[in-house]
């Protein structure tokens, strides 16, 4: 008797934490840098350099990178720019974790404020939050066939599951020259950048992972000439990327995670030696999950009419994605703006960062509600104050249709924006168009008893002689020809030939004749 068995991988057990922190410091002004009169905008990030799994802890050590854009005291109204960063190191418990297992860590923040001591020392501060989930992955041995001599029947089941098979983390590099608008002045040096990932569309190939899509990169500038205040030029950059994942397979499911990691520009000349060319390199870095739908057929059961065979199980929880999309929510809002602001006479650039406040699984499907966060950055009707910003909020709320969600069943929900769009009305107001992209994936739990081993036993004779040659079975609901021929010891070939069935289905009621196997005697 031999066993034909598979491996796969089992998602063993699952951990999360999450953690506020308050990452509050004081920055002296560099000296090459002028007086700060008035702080315009700020900008932050999280980098996280280790995530490191211990026993029942994680460490996370990092840095809150940030940027203010500013006005120098200095009378010329010039604006100005300086960095500094925030670092941390937090060790979270984790109940169940080891150290072999994978910690995901996913990040935002909250409440990012700078603010001016005097005018050579400003305040940063910002509540990071950290999302984190544990992982540990098994391999199981699980039987799906017995090779035997004839006589000797089996049962399997089909199950379809969505295992994992390939994880890991991979960089996109970009390195780019893009022209500026011919109506731009020449550039002299760059004051305040910005980048946002617009669109990434990722296609898994036989063999290799393509991405394709957009980064736009919004800069102000001082012109050689010195003509104006403030210049901006707002670019698209293409996004391309190729990723080797050897025996991926173009009909496998992807789940790919993209953030900005690291941005350098750089001015440099034109073929008549002007400075008319952005240099651009960025590194987009990757978190990537493939998984393979398969249906296994599965060993269940074991039977023989002259021996008995015992079968090992085990439960074994596995997953099966249900559902992997992205559903856009189209948000169209007017908003208006703080009436103590400059008054505005031109948008130059508006970010904006969604977070998700709550998600819950309804009758429908996911019910999500959250908030964009929009930053704006415009020209002020303030001879004084030539460059201005202003804050605001749009709530928005939508249902991912998905059908009836167990509460063994997990999901995760990933919130981008793409089309960004944002128009004057008025001076003190502004409409707002974009679609928020919410990329999410469904698995249900699938508990299954597998059959890991099975045992051989010598038959007990005095039982079966007990037994009566032939005898009367009025079929009951959970009667099947498997389990008939397993009670009395005969084979579902026989029970099926005796009573003129055709198939394998037995209605309830149904009176059958069952011959014991006399075969066992010999």
């Amino acid at each position: 008797m031999n066993l034909s068995k598979t491996y796969i991988q089992v998602p063993s057990w699952k951990g999360t934490a999450f953690v506020q922190m308050t990452l509050d410091n004081d920055f002296n002004v560099p000296d090459a840098k002028p007086d700060i009169e008035r702080i315009v905008q700020e900008k932050g990030k999280l980098n996280l350099q280790e995530i490191k799994p211990m026993d029942g802890k994680c460490l996370v050590r990092g840095a809150l990178e940030f940027a203010i854009l500013y006005i120098g005291d200095d009378g010329s109204g010039q604006l100005q720019s300086m960095e500094g960063e925030i670092g941390f190191e937090e060790v979270i418990n984790m109940d169940g974790l080891q150290e072999s297992d994978t910690v995901q860590v996913y990040w935002e923040m909250e409440d990012l404020r700078s603010g001016l001591i005097h005018s050579r020392k400003m305040n940063m501060r910002s509540i990071a939050i950290l999302h984190m989930e544990g992982r540990r992955i098994e391999v199981e041995e699980i039987a799906t066939a017995m090779e035997s001599e004839s006589g000797v029947w089996t049962q399997n089941q089909k199950v379809p599951l969505t295992l994992s098979y390939h994880q890991g983390k991979d960089q996109i590099r970009i390195r780019d020259e893009m022209m500026i608008p011919a109506n731009r002045p020449n550039m002299m040096d760059i004051i305040w950048h910005q980048e946002n990932i617009d669109h990434l569309d990722v296609k898994l190939q036989d063999g290799y992972m393509d991405v394709h899509g957009s980064m736009s990169v919004f800069i102000l500038y001082r012109d050689e000439m010195m003509e104006n205040t403030v210049n901006d030029v707002e670019i698209n950059v293409p996004v391309e990327g190729r990723m080797e994942m050897m025996d991926v397979l173009q009909e496998m499911i992807s789940d790919v995670k993209v953030r900005l990691e690291q941005v350098k520009l750089d001015i440099r000349n034109d073929s008549d030696g002007e400075a008319r060319i952005l240099g651009v390199e960025a590194v987009l870095a990757t978190e990537i999950q493939v998984y393979r739908e398969e249906t296994l057929e599965l060993l269940q059961d074991v039977y023989a009419p002259n021996v008995t065979y015992i079968p090992e199980r085990k439960m074994v929880n596995m997953e099966h994605l249900i559902l992997k999309n992205k559903s856009q929510c189209l948000v169209r809002e007017r908003v208006k703006l703080k009436r103590d602001l400059a008054r505005m006479l031109q948008i130059c650039h508006t970010k904006a960062e969604v977070k998700i406040d709550q998600t819950e699984a309804t009758q429908e499907g996911i019910a999500v509600e959250g908030v964009i966060y929009l930053f704006i950055l415009y020209i002020s009707s303030d001879d004084h104050k030539p460059v201005n910003s202003a804050k605001a909020m749009v709530p928005f709320n939508y249902v991912i249709e998905s059908g009836k969600i167990s509460k063994m069943d997990t999901y995760h929900v990933y919130p981008s924006v793409e089309q960004l769009n944002v128009t004057m009305t008025d001076s003190d107001e502004i409409e707002v168009k974009m679609i928020v992209s919410l990329d999410t994936a469904i698995f249900k739990s699938v508990p299954i008893e597998v059959v890991c081993q099975v045992r051989e036993e010598a038959l007990d004779f005095e039982k079966i002689e007990a037994m009566p040659g032939m005898i009367g079975h009025v079929v009951e609901p959970n009667d099947s020809l498997w389990t008939l021929a397993k009670m009395y010891y005969a084979s579902p070939e026989d029970i099926r030939e005796m009573n003129h069935l055709e198939g394998d289905e037995l209605p309830v009621g149904q009176p059958l004749l069952i011959m014991k196997n006399m075969e066992i005697f010999k």
